[in-house]
């Protein structure tokens, strides 16, 4: 299986000179930049200088336009060792313009979102593999894992670097045997992957971003880049960078044999390891993963009270009386109760919140042992008070838990209902009643969660 071959260190790829044409639709121009990958999986580029003249104008023209949309140009060039790079996605940062007895040149900057390198390889490779750069992801020693599609392994540093945002982690997947069908066996292999990044970024709660992709098959590599923001590392994470095994595992093996069919489980996974600064942001992001998976999971008769033709013949019922209340009233006031009411009765049928975790977490089975329900509805109302008034602690009683304890209870029912998800038993780490180690499922007599520490 293949493994990331040293680079230097700030370059994951090495600076070399590109030359091709540079284009806009029609228009196009002959080019040369120095294009590397940096440490961050970012492509780089220091163009040569542009000649001014009419061919070329179009360069000028679209840097001045009056529109704000951003203009993307192409670059197709190529290197003298015969390496091949293309882009629809370049954009320039600055244009700027040098003068001299030689003429006028422009001397841009630019970025790219998307680009595609590509390099013969010294000797044939017969086993294609799929090789996705992580950032943010620390573990000790190599995971592996066999599967349908051959051969998986994901490691990173397990100490952490003087740059958060290098891509220094990586996830490769290696056919066994020659595959029938290449195409398919890559197409597969990148959902593959994308899953266990997923699932991975849900264990380290960060996003895991995988700024390149490399494809080895045949005679060639291809690698593809993608521009990202900064990697941040997860506060609250679900395991400790020592022990991903099992996660790993579960990653690998729910692909295949999901134990539960979850729609939108990613974008469940992003609001929980999505980053946030405060307890407020981190409460919210928590309770939103947590109905974002339930909300997309209950069946619609557990989404209302009432069949919708039976709750239909109960509004008109309430509609009625609501008229002959109203009737009493002035018509600029009637009229006006009556519009926000209306929008109010379809409301009255549809479950709360709670009570559709509750019947999620029966039919999927999910153990909500030592989860204490007032704790549970607390931190509810509390997420309710951050988004509604855009505050908790102001008008806060008492007597009533700390922000940080109602975000370690939502997150341990999100963690809950998404290891049920994936099929996952064994160790975690739990942030109820403070920093600690738990497993799941948990004992049938686990105790009420503490309260968060002083």
């Amino acid at each position: 299986m293949p493994a990331p071959s040293p680079k230097k260190k700030n370059t994951l790829a090495e600076p070399k000179l590109f030359s091709g044409p540079f284009s806009l639709g029609a228009d196009a121009v002959e080019a040369s930049a120095v294009i590397h990958i940096d440490s961050s999986g970012e492509l780089v580029f220091e163009f040569s200088p542009i000649p001014c003249t009419a061919q070329s104008d179009f360069i000028s023209a679209a840097w001045h336009r009056e529109s704000s949309d951003v203009v993307h140009f192409s670059f197709k060039a190529t290197a003298e060792n015969g390496a091949r790079f293309e882009t629809e996605h370049l954009i320039f940062s600055s244009l700027g313009m040098a003068s001299d007895a030689a003429g006028t040149r422009f001397t841009p900057e630019a970025r790219c979102a998307k680009g595609v390198l590509r390099y013969a390889l010294k000797e044939p490779f017969p086993l294609p593999a799929l090789r996705m750069r992580l950032k943010g992801f620390r573990n000790f020693g190599s995971l592996h894992a066999e599967c349908a599609l051959g051969l998986l392994e994901m490691n990173g540093p397990h100490e952490a670097g003087d740059e958060d945002d290098a891509a220094d982690g990586w996830l490769v997947v290696q056919a066994g045997d020659p595959p029938p069908d290449a195409a398919l066996w890559r197409a597969d292999s990148e959902k593959l992957l994308e899953h266990i990044r997923r699932i991975m970024s849900f264990a380290t709660a960060s996003l895991l971003r995988a700024p390149i992709t490399e494809y080895i098959a045949g005679t060639e590599s291809e690698v593809t880049v993608f521009s990202q923001t900064r990697q941040r590392s997860g506060v609250m994470p679900v395991f400790h960078f020592l022990a991903h095994d099992g996660i790993f595992a579960a990653a690998v093996r729910s692909y295949f044999s999901p134990p539960i069919v979850v729609k939108h489980l990613f974008f469940a996974i992003e609001w929980f390891a999505m980053e946030g600064t405060y307890n407020e942001i981190r409460l919210v992001n928590a309770m939103t993963a947590l109905e974002n998976l339930i909300d997309s999971n209950v069946e619609p008769g557990e989404a209302l009270i009432l069949p919708p033709a039976q709750f239909k013949r109960t509004r008109n019922v309430l509609l009625s009386v609501i008229k002959a209340c109203l009737s009493k009233w002035s018509p600029e006031m009637a009229d006006d109760a009556s519009r926000e009411l209306n929008e109010k009765l379809a409301d009255l049928n549809r479950r709360s919140l709670l009570r559709k975790l509750e019947l999620l977490a029966a039919r999927w089975k999910v153990p909500l042992g030592g989860i204490d329900p007032a704790s549970l509805r607390a931190a509810k109302q509390a997420r309710d008070k951050v988004v509604h008034r855009g505050q908790y602690y102001e008008d806060a009683k008492e007597t009533d838990a700390d922000l940080w304890t109602h975000v370690t209870i939502i997150r341990e029912v999100a963690v809950r209902f998404l290891f049920t998800a994936i099929g996952y038993e064994g160790r975690y780490i739990s942030h109820v009643g403070g920093y600690r180690e738990a497993v799941f499922p948990p004992a049938a007599a686990a105790p009420s969660p503490a309260q968060s520490p002083t």
